[in-house]
């Protein structure tokens, strides 16, 4: 017995602390994998905006053009400078040529790059992301690169050429070489085909055979984790990985197994040498036995303590690894939500204690934290316009109609100390365009162009039509033709072309810190492109700034607006015998919406998923209209009203949702006959939009 029960006891603790360390490596190197692959996201989409921005400034010129064009190769210049990550920055045409480059200019033609494989592949098949290459030494900068490359389209949509981002591999090595530093580990960025864009430790190998774990796991779903012997270096190590959508490219991470469990053998060896001084312990004395097996208890309890300790401080350290690489990606834009929030977790946490105490004078407190929520709400719709996702409702509209029913906003914006001037065009064209969205165009220019004018002068809001004639668009890649011109003008401090040149770039900003995000321009250009505008800017240091937004004339009658004869209400309230069936999968974001529907009078029926719905609804036969997320795992929302309008005809549907991703929205436009109430919304925004539904004509809703 003096034997039996130390050993057992030994064997029994080394067996729970074993499984405990590999869980808390493997959880380690999943969250790694999460950190990992953000980081890689940032980067491919930094380059496809930075494409992006290259496609406008080619959209128009021929190539000959390009090719002495200084102020291309200013552009790819620029932006290789700016990104650490970029080595070099090709332009070619449908043959391969080099017709441009940031570290040559003139660029040599003579130069073919029609033997990459990114080259091919674009030329062969048109893609609808970038395309991302195999590892190679490039062969303009001599660095071990890979690329990132997309299409360059002629009008008519066919080939032209391409553009192609030499990703320095040293960039990802360093920064792969500084995550958990306490760790022996290796980290991998491949291709779905195996093809090994970069490793740290680095290898000489270049490709991962299909029959390889990792290979066969990524066949079968896009993330997860596994263990496996490494077949390049024979090292069994604990591995997660997953893809950077919707690329076809992964990131891994792998902790070594023996490394991870240095920590349990120690503990192991400290729990031998316990267990076998006990059992001698015990040999000698039952009271000492007795004393030693406390002591060892003590001793062990001590160990995991320590180890609790441990674990705390890595998830710490993990955390604050986590924050500081999003920090450095979305700082301007954190910085700005945290401002809100700290409004809105001040003005709710003062307005629970007041009533807490039975004053109910917290109407200020809330109005503060309902402003702080809008203004984090307007900073996420002016990324997702920034990013052109938001879905756009364009309407056929009058611009001077428009400015003038935004005037007096506009002068409260802008301040008593600014005189506002409209000037409005006689016989203006119509346009398409979103009305919200350009209203907050428009408001947006003018809150720059005040804060242009800290000591006062006048702003100018004037329209008119114009024709952008063939020469004009080829320069400015915009199609020639008819447009209607809003042109807002300032008495300001004006630009240098220095940094008139950078005005649309995103998080650019001339302001001190904390004075803005830096994307309200970047906004307006977004919108206007999305909206086949043009945007043009003219500034003179101590004369003033103008900015031009050109939208392309509508033929059509312009459309009937009733909420702007009708302001909305603060509140809308009734008392309705409609029944609506609300679906959303997020609990608390489900029960928030069916108190918002009750208070509004409607009686609520509701599920949690598509299923559920389906038969609710069949259950039910007096709903009249179904409210429903459109993001759902399994049969998203579109699927679900698709269903449900099959079953029942007349049925109205209003969906809601923070991101469309293509489900109802394409080519940033909400598709017809569509009724989209986007999140986050207010209780008067969701009663003016289940009024409006219920009350269309059958089938518009």
């Amino acid at each position: 017995m003096s034997i039996l029960l130390p050993t057992t006891l030994l064997i029994l603790v080394s067996w729970q602390n074993y499984g405990q360390t590999l869980r808390g490596a493997r959880d380690r190197a999943e969250r790694t994998v999460d950190v990992l692959q953000e980081h890689a996201l940032k980067v491919l989409e930094t380059h496809r905006l930075s494409i992006d921005q290259i496609n406008e400034r080619l959209r128009g010129v021929d190539w000959d053009a390009v090719g002495t064009n200084e102020g291309v190769h200013e552009l790819l210049k620029r932006l290789q400078t700016n990104l650490d990550q970029i080595a070099t920055i090709t332009i070619t045409d449908d043959e391969g040529r080099m017709r441009a480059s940031s570290r040559t200019f003139p660029a040599t033609p003579a130069t073919s790059f029609a033997d990459r494989d990114w080259f091919q592949a674009l030329k062969a098949t048109p893609m609808d992301r970038l395309y991302v290459s195999r590892s190679y030494v490039g062969r303009q900068s001599g660095q071990s690169v890979f690329n990132v490359a997309d299409r360059v389209y002629s009008p008519d949509g066919e080939f032209r050429g391409a553009i192609a981002i030499s990703v320095d591999r040293s960039y990802f090595e360093t920064f792969y070489d500084g995550v958990e530093r306490q760790l022996d580990h290796n980290v991998l960025l491949l291709r779905l085909d195996g093809e090994i864009l970069v490793r740290m430790p680095v290898t000489t190998q270049t490709t991962l055979p299909p029959g390889s774990p990792l290979r066969r796991a990524m066949a079968q779903q896009d993330k997860g984790r596994f263990d496996a012997i490494s077949g390049i270096d024979g090292i069994e190590r604990m591995f997660g990985y997953a893809r950077i959508e919707p690329y076809p490219v992964y990131v891994g991470f792998g902790i070594n197994k023996s490394s991870a469990l240095a920590p349990w053998r120690a503990t192991l060896a400290m729990n031998a040498l316990v267990a076998l001084l006990s059992m001698a312990a015990l040999l000698a004395t039952s009271a000492l036995a007795i004393r030693h097996i406390r002591r060892e208890r003590a001793a062990k309890e001590e160990v995991l303590r320590e180890a609790e300790e441990r674990q705390k401080i890595e998830q710490q350290l993990r955390q604050s690894q986590k924050m500081d690489a999003i920090g450095q990606l979305t700082g301007g834009i954190a910085h700005d939500f945290n401002n809100m929030l700290a409004v809105i977790m001040s003005g709710l946490g003062l307005a629970r204690k007041r009533l807490a105490r039975g004053d109910t004078d917290v109407g200020r407190l809330i109005d503060a934290a309902l402003d702080g929520a809008n203004r984090a709400a307007t900073l996420t719709g002016r990324l997702m316009a920034f990013s052109r996702q938001q879905p756009l409702a364009p309407q056929t509209l009058n611009a001077n109609s428009l400015v003038t029913g935004m005037s007096e906003l506009v002068g409260r914006a802008i301040g008593e100390t600014i005189a506002l001037e409209t000037v409005l065009g006689a016989g203006l064209w119509p346009v398409h365009a979103d009305p919200g969205q350009l209203e907050n165009a428009i408001l947006n220019i003018c809150v720059n162009a005040r804060d242009a004018m800290p000591d006062g002068g006048k702003l100018t809001i004037e329209t008119s039509n114009g024709d952008l004639d063939e020469a004009y668009a080829r320069e400015h890649g915009v199609s020639a033709g008819q447009h209607v011109l809003i042109a807002i003008t300032d008495t300001g401090t004006g630009m240098p072309p220095e940094i008139v040149s950078k005005v649309f770039e995103p998080f650019f900003t001339t302001k001190e810190v904390g004075k803005g995000t830096g994307l309200g321009l970047s906004q307006v250009h977004g919108f206007v492109k999305q909206s086949l505008g043009h945007l043009k800017i003219y500034s003179e240091p101590g004369i003033g700034t103008t900015i031009k937004i050109y939208l392309p004339r509508r033929y059509g009658a312009v459309t009937e607006d009733a909420a702007a004869e009708a302001p909305v209400p603060e509140q809308r309230q009734t008392t309705s015998h409609h029944v609506i069936l609300v679906v959303e999968d997020d609990d608390r974001v489900r029960e928030l919406t069916i108190a918002a529907v009750r208070e509004l009078g409607y009686t609520v029926v509701h599920a949690n998923g598509s299923d559920g719905a389906l038969r609710v609804l069949d259950d039910h036969p007096e709903i009249a209209l179904l409210f429903t997320d459109i993001v759902m795992p399994g049969t998203d929302g579109r699927k679900l009203a698709t269903q449900a309008l099959a079953r029942r005809p007349g049925l109205k549907v209003l969906y809601t949702t923070g991101f469309t991703r293509n489900a109802i929205v394409h080519n940033g436009v909400l598709d017809a006959g569509v009724q989209l109430l986007p999140k986050p919304f207010t209780l008067a925004q969701l009663g003016d939009k289940l009024h409006q539904v219920l009350a269309a004509d059958p089938g518009t809703g």
